[in-house]
């Protein structure tokens, strides 16, 4: 017999999914410095052996440790998270800095749009631009706008890599050396003073080829790239005119960005 019980069905439709839980494990890790097994478990709403088995998914990712029943970040990511994480990790955010992004086209553009979770919500808003031409990696941003009547869809072709849902390698490189773009909207997986870092070497071909391409390269952040380390630079701050953030930003990230020379624009999150 199904539960009537409408509490205990809304408590079951609450249940986070495996990747959201994990995601929340990552941030929370990253926010506190170090957690302890237990008290994830008591926050999550689920039993210790479940927050043990992600764990040893996020280890073997390279983006925990854990010692002695403790969780602590990586000191030098040498991995990025899966995308489904990625898109889930502040969400919200992500949201508000597409919405400016997107403002920033305008019709006959041609744009570069990399494969990073924070791009990825401009394609709604692109989608109604019209005529509009989007050059891409993304597998996640083709198919969104694969049914566009108003966009001209290019894609980057290359190595697909599962991980990613995206293409890279020097095919890749070697056709978007053939193309010249308006704008490059661009994240990465961590930010610090002197520039932008990821963990994994052709995706930083990739990134840097795209803005080499492109007249206008736009940076998009949210606040938790801060927190972030990657052991390869991408690029400077310096490479990019405008660089958009959240309003969770520190003033002391603010300055860091600022001191590039780029625009920067704070961008208001609802409900903040």
């Amino acid at each position: 017999m199904a539960d009537s019980n409408p509490a205990a069905q809304t408590d079951a439709d609450a249940k986070p999914t495996p990747e959201r839980r994990r995601s929340a494990i990552v941030d929370a890790v990253l926010e506190d410095g170090t957690l302890r097994i237990e008290g994830l478990a008591d926050s999550l709403g689920v039993s210790a052996a479940t927050i043990y088995r992600d764990v040893q998914i996020l280890e073997d990712s390279g983006l925990l440790t854990l010692s002695k029943g403790e969780l602590r970040p990586r000191a030098s990511s040498t991995a990025e998270l899966p995308p489904r994480m990625r898109r889930i990790r502040s969400r919200i955010e992500k949201g508000a800095l597409a919405q400016a992004a997107a403002r920033l086209v305008s019709a006959g553009n041609a744009v570069i749009i990399d494969d990073s979770s924070t791009a990825l919500p401009m394609v709604p808003e692109l989608a109604k631009v019209n005529p509009l031409t989007v050059i891409t990696n993304s597998m996640p941003v083709a198919r969104s706008l694969a049914a566009s009547k108003n966009t001209e869809l290019v894609l980057i072709g290359g190595r697909y890599y599962p991980w990613a849902e995206a293409f890279y390698g020097s095919l890749g490189t070697g056709f978007v050396k053939n193309l010249r773009a308006d704008l490059c909207f661009m994240s990465d997986a961590a930010v610090w003073y002197d520039g932008v870092y990821n963990p994994t070497d052709y995706v930083t071909d990739m990134k840097r080829t795209m803005l080499e391409q492109s007249f206008h390269r736009v940076l998009m952040i949210d606040n938790s790239k801060f927190a972030r380390r990657a052991w390869q630079k991408t690029t400077s701050l310096t490479t990019f005119e405008t660089i958009l953030v959240d309003d969770g930003a520190t003033e002391q990230q603010l300055d860091m960005l600022a001191a590039s020379g780029a625009e920067v624009t704070v961008v208001p999150v609802p409900g903040r």
